[in-house]
């Protein structure tokens, strides 16, 4: 299967489970909410050192898991962008999510509709191993994040479980974290020095700032 096809099918794949991704994946059986994991989120977005007026895109966004998390930080002047290429992962997170300071966009990550160095942050959060051209995509990501402004890649499993994981379905089976190597050569060719590496079972999140 070639690359165009091969992500036909991998859109196809989100928009069918677009509906059920919150439930199956993050709902807590005991609380009824969606904070399945929330420690390890909120380990993530601490990486990120918000400030209440920050503007954030959360890139590959699905269906806003973490939403919530990004919004309760933010003032009535920050502003988080929500940006998935599913339309019914975007449907779904914009039914869930009202709200004046929160914008949706659907859209390839390598075309993303915002205006240069806009955004204080950046999240990959559970998405970057789908990016068919990685350095493209993060050639994109930088170029509407400010300088000096942060960009997290992060996952609730490690490179290893992950791929693992994603054998079981085929329209993601060949969908891959980079190594370390690879990935510190992919962000010194977007610009971003890399502060933070973690792999560990159950955890992953690369940090980097841009601009040194």
């Amino acid at each position: 299967m070639d690359r165009i096809q091969q992500d036909i099918e991998r859109k196809r794949f989100f928009n069918k489970r677009a509906e059920t991704w919150l439930d199956k994946l993050y709902k807590n059986p005991e609380t009824g909410n969606y904070d399945r994991y929330s420690d390890k989120i909120e380990r993530i977005i601490q990486s990120l050192d918000l400030h209440p007026n920050h503007t954030i895109l959360d890139a590959g966004c699905g269906s806003g898991v973490l939403a919530p998390y990004l919004l309760k930080r933010l003032s009535h002047k920050g502003h988080l962008y929500e940006l998935d290429y599913a339309e019914e992962m975007i449907k779904v997170n914009q039914s869930l999510h009202p709200g004046d300071n929160i914008s949706f966009i659907c859209s390839q990550v390598t075309d993303i509709p915002l205006w240069d160095n806009h955004c204080d942050r950046v999240i990959c959060f559970a998405c970057f191993p789908h990016f068919p051209d990685k350095a493209q995509a993060l050639e994109s990501l930088v170029r509407v994040l400010k300088p000096g402004g942060l960009l997290v890649i992060a996952h609730l499993m490690s490179s290893k479980e992950l791929a693992t994981h994603h054998k079981t379905e085929s329209a993601v089976s060949n969908d891959r974290l980079p190594d370390r190597s690879e990935m510190e050569a992919l962000f010194a060719g977007a610009g971003l020095t890399m502060a933070e590496f973690t792999d560990t079972p159950g955890f992953h999140s690369i940090l980097g700032r841009y601009g040194g």
